[in-house]
């Protein structure tokens, strides 16, 4: 049985990410009706990347200094006041409140998310771990499928305003919850004994110490360059390859969320080799990107996205507790504010390159391409840790 305490972080994770998935649905059609333009939503969502390349790393060291549970609820709160203010966005001239509020959120967000994180160790007995990242990823399949299609729903049918109050509304009752979440004292006392200005030296210390984390490192700082791609594709494959609109976005990514969802039935299977298993869910993911570029048919195109998700969730299971297992309570904190900072900074620098690449090849070639680098960034890694394993073997 899962923790009291987590589930109450899962749903307020549930929740804020729901009222976020509506305000950002909403967002993207208000901002294209006011303009017509899709550089003025490229712009917002360029702005997103820059707090977490600034801030994800300040919260690894907020979350040494003060608790986790301030942290989060705070930034629902300034979340929620500051969501108000889309409200306020009647006409072209007002632009600039959605990319400042916008800006803000992500602010909000960047701090939020490294806290999160890093409370799941605390929140959960080390042997759940394994089960709890599953249920993290059913969360984000969920907040996808069904807050992308609630927040359209309701968009279309009460205007954006609905969906900004409901997201304002949301941020504020996650908060709420999170309010009541009780740590462990224990833990507590034992992460504000450490010096926080040793906790860099330390980290590189840990990791240089662990093999299965330089594996996790080196996941976060290479696939990061290639999932810009995807994100880029799905668009264009949905209305330029396969003529399916509008609709076909929300249906591929209903079937992103679906596998997502889906993969908690199938990461326990890997729980005796977590490594192996992130290994192989990436080379699966880009032998499965690679045979998306040669797919003509939308249903099939729809299946392998599904499959495509279900590999990077189960992978995403596996990593994500091998960190939580290799790294240290004190230093968690801080490298996961570390790597939420290199992995949005380098995403947002991919989906640039992307939508520049997309101009100069035919989109299929370029998901060949990025299929192919999964490929390859998994057989280093795999032949990188198989070397460490036979050095360290041979006793060298």
């Amino acid at each position: 049985m899962v923790d009291r305490q987590y589930r109450k972080l899962f749903a307020a994770g549930i929740i804020n990410g729901m009222g976020d998935r509506f305000c950002q649905i909403a967002l993207l059609a208000l901002i294209y009706r006011l303009t017509g333009s899709g550089f003025s939503v490229g712009i917002m969502l360029g702005l997103r990347v820059i707090p977490f390349l600034v801030l994800s790393p300040v919260a690894g060291v907020l979350i040494t200094r003060i608790s986790r549970r301030m942290l989060m609820m705070t930034t629902d709160f300034f979340r929620g006041l500051a969501a108000l203010a889309f409200l306020s966005v009647h006409s072209p001239e007002d632009i600039w409140i959605i990319y400042g509020v916008s800006t803000l959120l992500a602010c909000g967000e960047a701090l939020y998310a490294p806290a999160r994180k890093s409370s799941i160790p605390l929140l959960v007995h080390p042997s759940e771990l394994l089960k709890v990242n599953s249920l993290e990823q059913v969360m984000s399949g969920l907040v996808l499928v069904v807050g992308a299609a609630a927040g359209g729903i309701i968009s279309a049918l009460f205007g954006p305003q609905a969906a900004f109050i409901l997201n304002a509304a949301s941020f504020f009752a996650a908060g709420l919850i999170v309010r009541n979440i009780a740590f462990p004292p224990v833990m507590k006392e034992k992460i504000s004994r450490e010096d926080p200005n040793r906790s860099r030296s330390r980290m590189l210390d840990c990791i240089r110490a662990s093999v299965p984390l330089q594996v996790v490192v080196a996941f976060e700082l290479l696939v990061p360059m290639l999932n810009g791609i995807d994100n880029v594709l799905i668009s264009v494959y949905a209305v330029q390859e396969f003529r399916l609109g509008d609709a076909g976005i929300g249906l591929f990514y209903a079937a992103l969320g679906a596998g997502l969802v889906a993969s908690y039935a199938i990461g326990h299977l890997f729980s005796g080799s977590l490594l192996k298993g992130g290994l192989v869910c990436l080379l699966l993911e880009g032998i499965l990107l690679m045979g998306l570029s040669g797919i003509y048919h939308a249903w099939a195109a729809v299946a392998i996205y599904f499959l495509i998700s279900l590999a990077g969730g189960v992978g995403a299971i596996c990593l994500d507790t091998l960190l939580m297992r290799e790294t240290p309570l004190y230093l968690q904190g801080p490298l996961l504010g570390m790597l939420t900072a290199w992995s949005q900074g380098i995403i947002g620098l991919s989906m640039f390159g992307a939508g520049v690449a997309i101009e100069m090849m035919e989109p299929r070639m370029l998901g060949l391409v990025g299929g192919a680098g999964f490929v390859v960034i998994s057989i280093v890694i795999s032949m990188y840790y198989a070397r460490i394993r036979s050095r360290k073997a041979a006793g060298v």
